[in-house]
């Protein structure tokens, strides 16, 4: 079997590994795989304002642009009081957000990579690697296809853009931290034809049992979501799309306006990890790791995307700086990122904290108890 070679391979196609991908492209040769996702759709649709400068810098701006995602123009929050507050993006500074097609936008991210001549794997996953140290191409990769197929590929630098799953992470045997079970039910409400409840903004609202959000999509319709520890009662009940949207009109009064085209159906809920996570370091030897695998923020952060962005944007640089020599450039990524950590701790407890009209029920007790640490929660 014959053996390619590559300077980086990049582990993962989503906005990360993409943006990694499309920053390398053209300053050393690049192979991504990954995954695209052809069916179903993803929680994650909302790209903050800030998102331009990342999207400027990969030169991927107009291409954004003529997308015609749908703007994000304010967000109206009911959190720490009962009446609710708003924000217009007239007064951010880099104006308004958006609220995305995910499956258009990723493809965006992936062929710019492509075009800017990254080779993209296509619905390949990395099936092992071991490193052997001193050599020109130190990881040996297995790689598969979907079919079965089985690739060799030799590189210099293995960028970890696989997500919450951490696959290269791992692989180095470092340890991959989770301080909470947060968890997100939700599911996407179809369009209706009478006029939409708060258009084009964002809805924020809390619970004695966690947290809810819900945003417009591009196709009319919208997002409804429901925060909770995974060791929830609720998780266990509510197991339908009308089960979630009777919990809103239950629990809530601004989200329960968008639950009206919630159908009579037994379609099934959708659920995925929302719980803070990092990588204790986020590199080691001839590897890095950028978005979610080396650290996913809770989404109360609505910093998610951007991240993916900025670290596969910033942890290129890194790897760029490495493959060309600098020693220090991968302790001073994964340095980096413990900052960001760190900042990033202080403000999500500091947020939680805001909300203390429930703070003996067990969600908002734990995250209360973490405020006073000063330090990530736990739920053990």
């Amino acid at each position: 079997m014959s053996v390619r070679e590559a300077d980086v391979l990049v582990v993962g196609a989503g906005p990360a590994g993409a943006a990694a991908a499309l920053r390398l492209a053209g300053r050393c040769s690049v192979a991504m795989l990954g995954r695209a996702r052809e069916t179903g759709r993803l929680i994650g649709e909302s790209l903050p304002a800030a998102a331009a400068l990342p999207l400027r810098d990969l030169g991927v701006w107009q291409r954004f642009v003529a997308q015609g995602h749908r703007p994000a123009w304010s967000n109206t929050s009911v959190w720490g009081g009962d009446e609710p507050v708003r924000r217009d993006a007239l007064f951010d500074p880099h104006g308004h957000g958006w609220h995305l097609d995910r499956a258009a936008f990723d493809a965006l991210m992936r062929d710019a990579a492509v075009d800017r001549g990254a080779e993209w794997l296509a619905n390949t996953v990395l099936h092992g690697a071991r490193h052997e140290a001193g050599e020109s191409h130190p990881w040996h990769c297995e790689l598969r296809a979907a079919d079965g197929t089985v690739q060799r590929l030799r590189c210099r630098l293995l960028l970890d853009a696989s997500g919450r799953a951490a696959r290269v992470v791992r692989l180095a045997d470092v340890a991959v931290r989770k301080p909470d079970r947060l968890v997100c039910l939700h599911a996407w409400l179809p369009a209706v034809s009478e006029a939409p409840v708060y258009p084009g903004t964002t809805l924020i609202e809390a619970c004695a049992d966690g947290w809810w959000y819900s945003a417009d999509l591009p196709d009319g319709g919208s997002v409804l979501a429901f925060h909770t520890d995974a060791d929830s009662p609720l998780v266990r009940v509510c197991k339908t799309v009308e089960q979630l949207a009777a919990l809103a009109h239950e629990r809530t009064e601004l989200v329960r306006a968008r639950c009206r085209n919630a159908q009579a159906t037994a379609q099934p809920v959708s659920i995925a990890p929302a719980n803070s996570q990092w990588a204790e370091q986020a590199a080691g030897a001839g590897w890095l790791a950028v978005g979610d695998a080396a650290l996913a923020f809770d989404p109360l952060a609505s910093q998610g995307l951007l991240n993916g962005l900025c670290t596969g944007l910033q942890g290129a640089d890194h790897a760029l700086a490495h493959l060309d020599g600098d020693t220090r450039a991968l302790p001073a990524w994964s340095g980096y990122l413990q900052g960001v950590r760190q900042a990033y701790e202080r403000n999500l407890a500091a947020y939680y904290a805001m909300e203390r009209r429930w703070a003996d029920e067990p969600f908002w007790l734990r995250r209360v108890e973490a405020s006073q640490r000063g330090r990530a929660f736990t739920t053990q």
